[in-house]
């Protein structure tokens, strides 16, 4: 039953892609769907359903790596591994706090090293990089923020800026560092609480079902917004020519291009075959058809009105809020269930 569920998620996913992968076909050719539409009416109809779910199962398998890629980028500011980390922390602490009981939970005993783990990029950067021009107070010994103490790191030797640089790799490795420990951590657990049975972990494996399909929505939903708006802001077929359409289309892709390929070199400098630049590839030819479509134009479409993309950014917005609380939720679940077990 298991298989039949995976090809149930897949498929869920792999039909959402239809969305956006139709609309993007309808934009480059307008008259292939008035020509295939029928074309297809007269074919076998059961032949046709049972080609289209196949079709459906490959694209869901091909976008589901690539959508757990997006919604894990270091560079967003809550990705996967951030909110398990987080969530690893916060929870652990609180068993730690629970003292003595009946019940005493099994749980990792987190030194000072892995305390101070800053799990997101962002959070990384505010603390490697703006303490710095904080300093503490004399009596409070708090940081606090000094005009004085903030003018003079400003202005500090090319010596000390190197020496900060140098600091700040530093202290970034070996938070990756901590970060990957406390992922491992959980990666344990989680493998000795599932392998407990289908019985006592169902309602774990129905989480991760959900979570599965929210994050193909949430990149067939991202793709959707950046095709969308790309057809919004192409000149449409037959009306006045808007150079500040095209200004804005341009700019926007190379803008796009720019982080794309920045990250991309960032992947393959690093030569990690975990993070692969596949999601940047792919939001490249993304930037490339929205350029192509900006300066081509494109025939009048009802999707592509102001309150059809706004429509789609909201879904999109739903399901990630709705994923990042179902992943929140997910582990929570497995590091409680671990302690129990292990109690």
């Amino acid at each position: 039953m298991d298989v039949f569920k995976l090809a149930f998620e897949t498929t869920i996913v792999g039909l959402l892609t239809f969305l956006w992968l139709g609309i993007a076909i309808d934009l480059l050719f307008p008259n292939f769907f008035a020509q295939v539409i029928p074309a297809i009416k007269e074919q076998n109809e059961k032949v046709m359903g049972v080609g289209m779910l196949l079709l459906a199962y490959c694209l869901g398998s091909a976008v589901l790596p690539v959508s757990s890629q997006l919604v894990n980028d270091e560079h967003w500011p809550l990705p996967d591994d951030a909110i398990r980390c987080r969530v690893f922390l916060e929870q652990e602490g609180r068993l730690g706090d629970i003292g003595e009981s009946q019940l005493q939970p099994k749980r990792v005993p987190l030194g000072d090293d892995l305390r101070v783990c800053h799990c997101s990029y962002w959070g990384r950067f505010f603390s490697s990089y703006w303490q710095n021009f904080v300093a503490p107070d004399e009596i409070t010994k708090q940081p606090m923020f000094s005009l004085s103490h903030f003018w003079a790191r400003l202005h500090r030797s090319r010596e000390d800026k190197k020496r900060d640089k140098e600091a700040r790799m530093i202290a970034d490795a070996n938070n990756d560092a901590r970060k990957h420990k406390i992922l491992t951590i959980f990666q344990l657990q989680e493998s000795s609480v599932l392998r407990q049975g289908s019985d006592k972990t169902e309602q774990l494996r129905q989480l991760h079902e959900r979570i599965v399909v929210l994050r193909g929505a949430v990149f067939s939903g991202f793709v959707l917004c950046l095709i969308c708006l790309f057809g919004r802001i192409a000149p449409v077929y037959g009306q006045p020519f808007m150079w500040k359409r095209i200004v804005w289309g341009v700019m926007m892709a190379l803008f796009l291009t720019v982080v794309i390929v920045h990250n991309a070199f960032g992947d393959i400098k690093n030569n990690d075959i975990f993070d692969l630049p596949i999601l940047e590839a792919l939001v490249g030819l993304l930037t490339i058809l929205g350029g192509f479509l900006v300066f081509k134009g494109v025939k009048p479409r009802p999707y592509l009105r102001t309150q059809s993309l706004l429509m789609v950014g909201f879904f999109t917005a739903l399901a990630y809020g709705g994923w990042m609380w179902s992943e929140i939720i997910y582990d929570l679940q497995v590091i409680t269930s671990y302690a129990v077990l292990k109690s």
